[in-house]
């Protein structure tokens, strides 16, 4: 029981870490390309429409998700500044959270432990 609850521990911790790690280079690359996006978001408002995507889509809605896409770089392009210091701190959060979350983690999987082995004795005893 105890290798069982340990084992689970392990998994748990293993698969939060992998999720904070990769939320937290999500964010350090965003830092990094946040001028990038808005260079990106003005080569899509400039994107001509292919021929084949005029048989899924009705030509008369291509302007309005056109205007959606260069109020959106309006809207990163104004943001970008004070955004980005804002995401410089996600990554470090991340990790405080990370922290806090393990600890907990490892304080019900202590509780966890103790509460079998007591469960454990008090069996025998009955025996």
């Amino acid at each position: 029981m105890k290798a069982l609850l340990w084992t689970g521990t392990g998994l748990v911790a293993l698969l939060w870490t992998l999720m904070v790690a990769i939320m937290a280079s999500l964010a350090n690359w965003l830092v990094g390309s946040a001028d990038q996006a808005v260079g990106g978001l003005q080569t899509m408002s400039q994107w001509p429409m292919p021929a084949w995507l005029s048989l899924w889509m009705d030509p008369a809605l291509l302007e309005p998700i056109k205007a959606m896409v260069v109020w959106g770089m309006d809207a990163l392009a104004t943001a970008t500044p004070w955004l980005t210091p804002l995401l410089a701190w996600v990554a470090p959060l991340l990790w405080v959270v990370w922290a806090l979350v393990m600890l907990l983690l490892i304080v019900i999987a202590v509780g966890g432990h103790l509460l079998a082995s007591k469960l454990g004795r008090s069996n025998s005893a009955r025996l």
